[in-house]
């Protein structure tokens, strides 16, 4: 068997497995291995299996996407009404089935059966479904039912205008100061990315185990949430000053002035000069010293940050008569590094709490702009779909929907973000609970490869795909179902010196980090083997 044919019938394996309608699956699928073939074929083994096509729920990350998988759906079904035995019966074969009269007559009367449901298949963006469900359970999610998806534009329109109010009112609020501190870091244009970043950042982890990041801070009030980043940062003091007056006058002074006072008089003419502007600064009152701190940094701080190298401040001779003397000047080499970590933490704090102070107006006008018109946009519909999806007082909402969902697919998990997997995860929370009342095996099914996740898309975080297929393998085995982990790593777009280039780069373990998993490795199988190709 040549290469391609090898691959060809490792491909084909691969994708019969994960689409066999009895398992629960996740599957890894590198770029150009099929990932729509695979969502098609998964569909129609369902329902070749008896599953009811209005029970079958898709979810995907973009209309272009959940429409070419509608599209190849119904050419498929279309095409196999008009196909006679033999080429339906080959059809089916690629499918995994052994097809005979009952599956052939099945086949051709799913497109009718597709075509008479209302709405068509369920295959829609996430946010789309989320819109459908907020319509149907608006009271539930404390909405207006007559509630509007606003436009990205007005949603921008709306956010400047609650931010140009704030800043027009931030004296009378008593908001002034940290309107002068944020103004000498930032710009406008700057500060508004900011409260944008802040608004998605809050509103994307809605209704998620630890609920917006946001939310979450600012819960306890602007105070202690502002306290409790300084604990976090280890910021000790109120102001920069404090610190570097304590940073001027600390107990050591005496044994770095005895220090240097050896070098200037026994080291060589550079070396003493160094210690003579030491013994200098050291001179200086302790209010003065902080003023001058500066000069301090540079005696023991190279130019890219790094505490200097001894050698810089003692000849080598020297050093080794008195190892004492270049041990003293690295411990406060150190110090003084230390030092200018607290002073960037003191003013990462500062800010921070000055954009806090500013934002958290900007955002409350914002969003309440939107609410007294009725509006959502699209992070909203994740968040108040998430947030309703867990409320305990509204489980009778997740009982309506389990009684209509039997077998959920995802798309593009790698780029699924928190609140979005905790919508999947209360759609499926009942299809592992056990038998009962439900003859019928349910099933999830998602597919995506973490390689190609697009950082932050939507609040994506790369980290919870391999969380939530370890989470959803766990619940399905306890449950006594067939789980299984599938990785498509045939590609049907590329050829073999492409891919092969491919695995080399990410051989090397650093090109690896953050691509491959902890001990594993990056593999390209090219269908298109005995195709030439070439890099360049």
């Amino acid at each position: 068997m040549t290469d391609a044919a090898s691959h060809r019938a490792r491909a084909t394996a691969d994708q019969r497995a994960a689409a066999d309608p009895a398992v629960s699956a996740f599957v890894a699928a590198s770029a150009g291995s099929g990932k729509t073939k695979l969502l098609t074929d998964r569909l129609l083994r369902l329902m070749l299996a008896g599953a009811d096509p209005a029970r079958i729920l898709c979810l995907t990350f973009t209309r272009a996407g959940a429409a070419e998988m509608a599209l190849r759906l119904q050419r498929r079904l279309g095409e196999w009404v008009a196909r006679d035995d033999a080429a339906l019966d080959s059809e089916l074969r690629a499918l995994g089935l052994a097809p005979d009269a009952p599956l052939r007559a099945a086949s051709r009367r799913l497109f009718a059966r597709v075509l008479d449901l209302p709405g068509g298949m369920r295959i829609d963006t996430i946010h789309a479904f989320c819109q459908s469900l907020l319509r149907r359970f608006p009271l539930e999610a404390r909405l207006s039912p007559h509630f509007r998806l606003v436009d990205p534009a007005d949603a921008a329109l709306a956010l400047e205008a609650a931010r140009d109010a704030t800043l027009a009112g931030a004296e009378d609020a008593g908001l002034g100061e940290a309107l002068a501190h944020l103004a000498a870091l930032v710009g406008a244009d700057g500060f508004a990315g900011l409260v944008g970043q802040l608004r998605q950042d809050g509103e994307r982890g809605a209704g998620s185990e630890a609920g917006g990041r946001l939310q979450a801070a600012l819960a306890p009030g602007l105070a202690l949430a502002v306290a409790a980043q300084r604990a976090v940062l280890g910021v000790r003091h109120d102001t920069e000053a404090a610190l570097l007056a304590e940073a001027a006058d600390w107990p050591e002074a005496d044994m770095v002035r005895a220090a240097a006072a050896v070098i200037a008089a026994r080291g060589s003419p550079t070396i003493a000069a160094r210690a003579g502007q030491m013994l200098a600064w050291l001179d200086l009152a302790p209010a003065t010293r902080a003023a001058c701190w500066g000069d301090w940094h540079d005696l023991f701080m190279t130019r890219d940050g790094g505490p200097r190298q001894p050698g810089g401040m003692i000849n080598k001779a020297l050093a080794v008569a008195e190892p004492a003397l270049a041990e003293r000047l690295a411990a406060e080499a150190g110090r003084v590094a230390a030092v200018e970590d607290g002073r960037r933490a003191q003013r990462l704090a500062e800010a921070s709490a000055a954009l806090l102070a500013l934002a958290a107006p900007v955002l409350d006008r914002y969003a309440a702009r939107k609410a007294g018109a009725g509006l959502l946009d699209y992070d909203d519909l994740i968040g108040r779909t998430s947030a309703l999806l867990v409320d305990p007082g509204a489980a009778w909402v997740l009982y309506k929907l389990d009684g209509g969902i039997d077998h959920l697919l995802l798309d593009e998990v790698q780029d699924t973000a928190p609140a979005q997997w905790h919508i999947a995860n209360a759609l499926s929370g009942e299809f592992f609970a056990g038998s009962g009342a439900r003859p019928e095996r349910r099933t999830v099914f998602a597919v995506g490869d973490v390689k190609q996740s697009i950082f932050s898309f939507q609040g994506a975080v790369p980290a919870e795909f391999g969380r939530w297929r370890d989470r959803w393998r766990g619940r399905a085995e306890a449950a006594g179902e067939v789980w299984r982990d599938t990785a498509l790593d045939v590609s049907f777009r590329s050829t073999a010196p492409v891919l092969a280039l491919v695995d080399a780069v990410f051989a090397d373990p650093v090109a690896a980090r953050g691509v491959v998993a902890p001990g594993g490795t990056l593999r390209h199988l090219a269908d298109r083997a005995a195709l030439p190709g070439r890099v360049e």
